[in-house]
């Protein structure tokens, strides 16, 4: 009996058969047809013969995975041998190209560079061509190079490293047994240390057939009975550097996440763990607990970093936060809200984060969830900045982005507000801050504020009033009196000025200028290089006095 195979599908809870075919590739087409245009839950493929009945195929919506293609990278470094694809600035490279590709076989860079079965694989694949070619495009152009030789050199690189996996020792981690393994290793920046370690967490990672279940077999390697922060710092790096390699893929957070409500809550939840203040409830998936427990208690930068990138890309989706109308909207950005601002003002992620804050504020705070009318929500992100000081900042970091220079007019609205309050120093920056704490976060604001344009000159006319701020506070103060103090000698008293001048805590301006004229008051004395020098004991060290004096001249602008 020739065998015969039949299309069933699910909608809801019910099954059907669809269809009866009796060629195998033309009813695994058909299935997967049926599911890339969402017309079945789920497609089963059954082969029927003289034997049992055979699953042959069996998919749904969340299988179902769009082809993958090269991810954009601008240039490449010129590959020489094949050591090169292992440094983690090529590693990275790779990773952003071959993006879709990793995250759809379930294999990070790292794994797929250290394990000859998924380098294989990738070569035989039509997308390692294309990676090939466009890599040896880059560095061609790079290096000068012809293309051709440079492709086939390429190519030649993954063939000795798919060798070098098959031929490579690796030692055995035992379960619960990670630490150790790694405290013993040696220097993790050694390529030789680690490429074995590399190996030997590859074997036990690749035999994994979801992300899920990748973040699991890591975690069981973890002993629970030592605590995070007890971890040896080769561990520490070690998972820090792991982890942000993984965050590169969506389908790593989704699976760490589990099934999430909406928006709103993964982004919280995701928020939270960058910030230090997510803790991890009986039911999150254990890629989740696990996560939870080390940004609990270690600094993990690198994972911090992915992570906010992620963050600020899904604020700026298009997608709703939540399920719900306009003021469900509204009331989800305001929970969202306060957890990217810090005590000190800063918003986590920097410029980007302002701007896809705002940017995800205007659509929740807009029916049409368009970028039409920013007003709303800049000014209910400002009511929650409830100092001038972090407000000014806010729209500072914001007006640098594309966005925030659409929205000039709001903060040419609040400068001369701003400017109307404060009337010293102390009123923008606390009077306990050491000196140069003060200057410099006065120095951060107008400089901020030159890196934006504004109509009318309005940020100019903003940095000359900090400006009058510091010259006031320094007269006051008599801070460059006490430099330039009689009892000294003109040596120490014409260092301090032009150290600093020179420092760069001050930026081009009336104080600076004025800080400036009491060095040259010095410089126009007779026989100043004499007096400067009288205290040096030899002609030699004099000399050497001189030169240092004509630099730190030049740094302080007083000299070309």
């Amino acid at each position: 009996m020739a065998a015969q195979f039949i299309i069933q599908v699910k909608n809801g809870n019910r099954w059907s058969m669809y269809a009866n075919k009796d060629n195998e590739s033309q009813a695994v087409k058909q299935a997967r047809q049926l599911l890339k245009q969402q017309q079945a839950d789920e497609a089963q493929v059954i082969k029927k013969g003289d034997g049992p009945d055979v699953i042959i195929f069996d998919e749904n919506q969340n299988s179902v995975r769009k082809k993958a293609g090269l991810g954009h990278i601008k240039s490449s470094p010129v590959f020489k041998t094949t050591d090169d694809l292992f440094t983690p600035a090529n590693v990275e490279m790779l990773n952003k190209m071959l993006r879709d590709y990793c995250e759809q076989m379930v294999v990070s860079m790292t794994e797929l560079l250290h394990t000859q079965r998924a380098l294989e694989k990738f070569q035989d694949d039509p997308l390692a061509s294309s990676a090939f070619h466009h890599l040896a495009e880059l560095q061609a152009a790079a290096g000068k190079l012809n293309e051709t030789e440079q492709q086939g050199l390429i190519f030649d690189f993954f063939s000795q490293a798919q060798d070098k996996a098959r031929r490579a020792g690796f030692d055995e981690i035992p379960e619960k047994g990670l630490n150790d393994y790694l405290a013993q290793a040696g220097d993790l920046s050694d390529p030789e240390v680690r490429y074995r370690v590399n190996l030997s967490l590859a074997r036990i990672l690749t035999r994994a057939p979801s992300w899920e279940s990748k973040m699991t077999e890591l975690f069981a390697l973890l002993d629970d009975e030592v605590p995070v922060e007890e971890l040896h710092d080769n561990t520490k790096t070690f998972l820090d550097g792991l982890l942000s390699e993984w965050f590169m893929y969506q389908l790593v957070i989704q699976d760490m996440l589990g099934t999430q409500p909406d928006r709103y809550n993964a982004i919280d939840v995701l928020t939270k763990l960058c910030i230090a203040k997510y803790e991890a409830r009986k039911w999150d998936t254990p890629g989740l607990k696990g996560v939870s427990a080390l940004m609990l208690k270690l600094p993990m930068a690198k994972t911090r970093s992915r992570l906010a990138n992620r963050i600020e890309q899904m604020l700026r989706a298009r997608t709703a936060l939540t399920k719900g109308d306009v003021f469900e909207e509204k009331h989800a950005f305001k929970q969202l809200l306060p957890l990217f601002i810090s005590k000190s003002g800063t918003i986590l992620g920097g410029e980007g984060m302002a701007e896809a804050l705002t940017m995800c504020g205007t659509r929740s705070f807009s029916r049409d969830k368009n970028l039409d009318k920013p007003g709303e929500a800049i000014d209910y992100i400002m009511e929650n900045l409830d100092a001038p000081i972090l407000q000014l900042r806010f729209l500072m970091t914001l007006s640098k982005s594309q966005f925030g220079k659409d929205c000039s007019h709001i903060v040419c609205d609040f400068l001369p507000k701003f400017m109307d309050g404060p009337e010293h120093v102390h009123d923008i920056v606390h009077y306990k801050l050491p000196l140069k704490r003060k200057l410099k976060t006065i120095t951060d604001l107008q400089k901020s504020a030159m890196k934006i344009e504004l109509p009318q000159n309005t940020h100019v006319t903003f940095v000359e009033w900090l400006d009058n701020l510091l010259y006031n506070y320094l007269d006051e103060e008599r801070i460059i009196d006490k430099m330039d103090s009689p009892e000294e000698t003109l040596f120490n008293r014409a260092t301090a000025l032009l150290q600093f001048c020179a420092s760069g805590i001050l930026i081009e301006g009336k104080t600076l200028n004025w800080v400036r004229a009491r060095v040259q008051e010095h410089l126009r004395q007779p026989n100043f290089v004499e007096k400067f020098t009288e205290e040096v004991e030899t002609p030699k060290k004099k000399e050497l006095v001189i030169t240092q004096l004509h630099a730190m001249l030049k740094k302080a602008g007083l000299q070309q």
